[in-house]
């Protein structure tokens, strides 16, 4: 029986291609509540209202509306989405359906990049698209990731980022868009996508896309969040009564009796936690952005604001960003016209050098910082060590703030000469400005009797400006000709182009300022010499690109591409680059669909091959300079003259670093559109590598405190390969409740192998773990033959001597040691038969005896995302971890230099003899605390939940229709790290190759807590 006014509808659901029953299709009374699903067999039925509309959708295909009318049995059939198969993705210079792609390019939706509360476009994508690794270089705010597109992309830490082109504009580094202001990333993985930029793709291509207006009616969307951040970990130190403990048992043993006293009467009154004073734990973070867009007949436009504020989770760090941006697209008859255009205006504060350093060093039985008496500029330090607390203390009262302008115009015209053919042509302008204020104040510290200690203070106030002004230009002319004939496709494209980049740095300062208040150039008593560095680069080049369609079936693309560059010499400067890939839709061949694979919605095999170029090196490096700063005493008085020398070496064979980049790939969709599966297996080969070869002290060119300044040289000097496997999956379905999901994994496996250095085995030493301590700290990692690069060269410790039996027997090898020490392994290095193996040790530690120990970069990694929505609800959740990375845990190994770290309250002794600690010898070279042991080398494997968020959507009858969507949304950002690592976190960047993995008190990585609301109207 049924009520009045409701009659049943029944029918079935087929698939329009191959006229299958579909299970699972949703059908709903449009404007109610009321619906039902299809069966196993594709059938329904339903009560509905007089004049109903029902509305069929089902996950992958075309949504159906259709009037009820007096009809009783309704059949319908359902086609594919064109957004899956027909879905367009940016390739470069163009755009081609998702079918027709035949290069290995990953892509992601703006929607995506928002989901994380960050600043930087980097950490939005981290975990998102196989075979593309994120990691963040630092936690300081605004601090860009270290984004590696299918392994290390070079040899040198300056050249290891991809490409990056905005809206058709390429730009010198990392753009940093704010992610609200981005509609769509494309990222081209291998050669034969990449291979159109030739010169800077060896690194992988990012196209970024950013937001539009769309015909039809004005939108205007407001998002805002604010949220605290707090720090999960840390390394355990003493407190001031294990801290006395141990000092007593380390001078016990060395013959001499604790101080403490002594220096400070009043020890026991206190028990300070330096490296809290200096956090800043629950640190705010925000956000607010506005968007205004829309259009109508030929012209759409639109308009986007944020604003982005972090305070850092260290003292006197943070980051704020203004982004503006406007985009508009004009079209009428055979012309088109877009622009785009953004200013941004951002200010950061850091935190002063190797801060996390010195307050681990500080001994917790002294006043705390903000104790300190003070009287304007003079402060009373009645400490055991007023030098290296005063430092700390002194520091903290510096000044080092950053401001960047910078702004980017990208113009594209075109206009269709015949049908088919068309020319454009696309400019930008890209301008960074830059500069920094470094001020620090005076200083004075007086001891415990009342006197200046001018060791301990900063007698004079320094300030010292910095300003870079940069701008790029670019021109590119492009003919394109597509063309249908029948079934075959044709697609040409012809381009020039020319870009030029100009830089001018300048620095300036001065001493002795009126006082700490007048923070001004002109308040100085004497100027400091000022320093300027103007270069400028330019790049040329010939493009030639055809793809070949046949019917949607086969695919062909070719590129060629000819490129000059003013970085290398005339001889070398022009370099040709060439690209072929090819794709196979084999699920529309008649064998297949003959083979009643039903579930197979799509299958396409691709493969590609291409050589692309790296030209990424510093200016003028093929010429000779005459550099400034080397005065001399000239004439009969000696007066100071003014001079200019070389002061490093030229290389004027320097040529282009190529990478010969190999392809194989899959796509696969099943289950009527629900699974999507991408796989790749790839080889990219890198020959005549740029690196900087280090100069032996006998070149003349050695400087103090200039390390890797002049003592280098550019040259072409090494292989390397990285091959690997990316798996990519999604699933998206919809149950009978109307719960509606979709989930995605990333799989990446690379291996990179360093396969010739020019004769050199093992060189290029590099990752000192400790910054404070000077350049008496060890090398850590290394470049070496068949190893990953960057990889951990140390020397393995054997345990700590116990007994007197050990203690004779290690004395053979170091006549110094003691009872306490760490034994080091003495590895085979001397061929006592010649048959060229070595078999026996030399007797002595020493650089000889490191071995090859892991690498920072890891096995594999991989990530998870999950989307739900059930009726008002959604929630999102991703996860992101590695495999396999080692860690250099720099933080432990400073606090045991400095006898600070909790391990030492049990260390060795006398009183402890089972001890597995080595002692405390109050020596920060001794070899118990060198840099050179694996003693301090960690699993730097993880597992992160990295971002959960529950929403609400308020229904829109609520509002009455005036508000589109209002969503209120909490998020936590890294709730929780699994790992076995003991130092802040383990997701440590460093500088992507000899740093990466490489924990020096490395800025660390927050947890975030914040709440949200999204309006649209």
């Amino acid at each position: 029986m049924f009520s009045y006014g409701q009659a049943p509808v029944s029918g079935i659901v087929t698939d329009a291609q191959d006229k299958n029953a579909l299970v699972g299709v949703s059908i709903v009374e449009k404007g109610t509540t009321k619906g039902t699903i299809t069966d196993a067999n594709g059938k329904y039925s339903l009560n509905v209202s007089e004049n109903a509309t029902l509305v069929f959708s089902f996950t992958g295909y075309d949504a159906q509306e259709i009037p009820v009318g007096s009809r009783s049995t309704i059949d319908v059939s359902l086609g594919m989405s064109e957004n899956i198969l027909q879905e367009v993705v940016v390739v470069g210079y163009g755009t081609q359906k998702e079918k027709e792609v035949t290069g290995a390019v990953g892509s992601i939706k703006g929607d995506m990049l928002v989901k994380s509360p960050v600043s930087d476009l980097g950490q939005a994508i981290q975990g998102q698209v196989a075979g593309v690794n994120v990691q963040a270089a630092s936690g300081r705010p605004g601090e860009a990731a270290n984004v590696q597109i299918r392994g290390l992309g070079s040899l040198s830490a300056g050249a290891l980022g991809p490409l990056y082109v905005v809206d058709g504009v390429p730009f010198q580094g990392n753009p940093n868009l704010a992610p609200e202001q981005i509609e769509s990333i494309d990222i081209l993985k291998d050669g034969g996508a990449a291979s159109i930029y030739g010169t800077r793709a060896s690194n992988g291509v990012i196209l970024i896309t950013t937001k539009r207006g769309e015909r039809g009616k004005m939108k205007v969307g407001l998002n805002a969040y604010r949220g605290i951040q707090n720090i999960t970990s840390g390394t355990p130190l003493m407190n001031a009564t294990q801290q006395m403990y141990e000092e007593n048992v380390k001078l016990e043993a060395l013959g001499r009796k604790p101080l403490i006293f002594f220096f400070q009467p009043n020890a026991l009154d206190y028990d300070s936690d330096f490296v809290h004073d200096v956090q800043n734990n629950n640190a705010p973070i925000q956000s607010y952005n506005l968007s205004v867009s829309g259009g109508q007949n030929n012209l759409t436009l639109a308009v986007n604001t944020n604003y982005f504020k972090q305070d850092g989770i260290l003292l006197n760090s943070g980051f704020d960003r203004l982004s503006n941006r406007i985009t508009g697209e004009f079209k009428r008859d055979k012309f088109r016209a877009f622009t785009s255009v953004g200013y941004t205006i951002e200010n950061q504060q850091q935190e002063p050098f190797a801060l996390y350093e010195y307050a681990i060093a500080q001994t917790p039985w002294q006043v705390p910082l903000g104790q300190v008496p003070t009287e304007g500029a003079t402060v009373q330090l009645a400490v055991r060590n007023p030098i290296l607390y005063g430092y700390l203390s002194r520091e903290l009262k510096n000044v080092d703030e950053r401001k960047i302008n910078s702004s980017n115009i990208a113009i594209n015209l075109e206009y269709e000469i015949l049908k088919g053919l068309s020319v454009q042509a696309n400019l930008g302008r890209n301008s960074w400005d830059y500069r920094r204020k470094f001020f620090r104040p005076q200083y004075l510290v007086n001891g415990s009797d009342g006197q200046l200690n001018p060791t301990a203070s900063r007698q004079d106030a320094i300030l010292t400006e910095d300003f870079t002004f940069t701008q790029r230009n670019v021109l590119e002319t492009m003919l394109k000709y597509n063309q249908q004939f029948g079934k075959h496709q044709l697609n040409v494209l012809g381009v020039l182009s020319y870009e030029n980049f100009d830089s001018k740095q300048l620095s300036t300062g001065v001493i002795g300022l009126l006082n700490n208040d007048t923070q001004t150039l002109g308040a100085g008593s004497s100027g400091t010499k000022p320093s300027s560095y103007n270069f400028s680069n330019a790049l040329t080049g010939k493009l030639f690109r055809a793809q070949y369609n046949y019917n949607d079936r086969y695919l062909l693309s070719a590129s060629f591409r000819r490129d000059g560059s003013s970085n290398f010499g005339p001889a070398n400067r022009y370099g040709n680059f060439f690209g072929v890939s090819g794709g196979w839709n084999i699920s529309d061949e008649t064998f297949f669909q003959g083979l009643n694979l039903k579930f197979i919605s799509n299958l396409k095999l691709r493969a590609s091959f291409a050589e692309v170029g790296n030209q990424n090196i510093s200016p003028y490096s093929y010429a000779t300079q005459i550099e400034a700063g080397v005065n001399y005493p000239f004439g009969e008085n000696e007066d100071l003259a003014f001079g200019n020398i070389q002061r490093r070496y030229a290389n004027p064979f320097i040529q282009w670093e190529t990478n010969l980049s190999k392809n194989l790939g899959l796509n696969l969709t099943m289950l009527n559109g629900k699974l999507d599966l991408v796989a790749d297996i790839y080889r990219n080969d890198k020959s005549n590598m740029l690196l900087p070869e280090r100069l032996p002290p006998s070149t003349g060119t050695y400087q103090p405190r200039a390390s890797g300044v002049f003592d280098t040289r550019v040259t072409n000097a090494g292989n390397m390969v990285n091959k690997g496997i990316e798996l990519g999956v999604n699933y998206r379905d919809e149950t009978d409740f109307g719960l509606k999901w979709n989930a995605g994994v990333t799989f990446t496996r690379n291996r990179n192998e360093v396969t010739n250095l020019n004769g050199i085995n093992r060189g290029y030493a590099n990752g000192r773990p400790v910054v404070s301590l000077g350049t008496n700290v060890d090398y850590t990692t290394y470049l070496a033959l068949n190893q990953p690069a960057g990889a951990f060269f140390l020397i393995q410790n054997a345990g700590v001597i116990k007994t007197q039996e050990a203690l004779t027997a290690y004395r053979k090898i170091d006549p110094s040691a003691q009872l306490g020490d760490l034994m080091m392994v003495d590895q085979p290095t001397v061929d006592t038969d010649g048959d060229g193996v070595p078999d026996a040790a030399d007797g002595k530690i020493d650089d000889n005896d490191r071995v090859y120990m892991g690498s920072g970069q890891p096995v594999f990694e991989s990530g998870f995302n999950t989307n739900l929505s059930y009726k008002n609800f959604d929630l999102f959740v991703q996860l992101y971890g590695t495999y396999g990375s080692k860690i250099y845990n720099g933080a432990k190994l400073y606090a045991y230099t400095q006898g600070r770290h909790l391990d030492q309250y049990y260390m060795w002794s006398p009183q402890n003899p089972n001890s597995d600690v080595p002692t405390d010898r109050e020596n920060a070279y001794h070899s118990n605390v060198r840099a050179r042991s694996d003693y301090f080398l960690e699993d730097g494997s993880y597992m992160r939940i990295r971002n959960l968020t529950l929403g609400y959507s308020v229904p829109k009858k609520v509002f009455k229709s005036k508000i589109e969507t209002l969503r209120i949304y909490f998020t936590a950002m890294n709730p929780f790290t699994f790992t076995r690592y003991t130092g802040y976190d383990p997701e440590v960047g460093g500088d992507g190759i000899f740093l990466r993995g490489v924990d020096r008190g490395n800025y660390p990585i927050s947890r975030r807590f914040l709440g949200g609301v999204q309006f649209n109207f």
